[in-house]
């Protein structure tokens, strides 16, 4: 509502009871209605799947789990560390001999052969 006084336009401030009447009137429906949708029937006469939260938790059998690997002897994994090592050495061999080897030009002469 507007009120005019001494030529100045003021709004009057509305009471609580005004403007709450739409909140008052829809919440209860709208809870209504979630209330409804809690649990729905069975649709078509069919019945809805199980509800997973049901269900309790399922635990493995401590007995199923195996044994943890054996653990490898120092020996066997200097000796592996060393042919891995050798490996690496003879692999850096070859890519610098590649490098060095020159790279000869094709003939311009020549046609490809595909």
């Amino acid at each position: 509502m507007r009120l005019i006084r001494k030529a100045f336009a003021v709004n009057r401030v509305r009471n609580s009871s005004e403007t709450g009447f739409g909140a008052r009137f829809f919440a209860p429906l709208i809870l209504l209605a979630l209330a409804a949708c809690s649990s729905l029937p069975a649709i078509g006469g069919s019945p809805l799947p199980p509800d997973p939260d049901s269900a309790g938790p399922v635990y493995r059998d401590l007995a199923d789990i195996p044994d943890p690997p054996a653990i490898t002897a120092h020996s066997a994994n200097e000796t592996t560390i060393g042919t891995l090592t050798d490996d690496r050495a003879k692999t850096a061999q070859a890519a610098q001999d590649l490098r060095r080897q020159t790279f000869m030009q094709p003939d311009s002469n020549t046609q490809p052969g595909f």
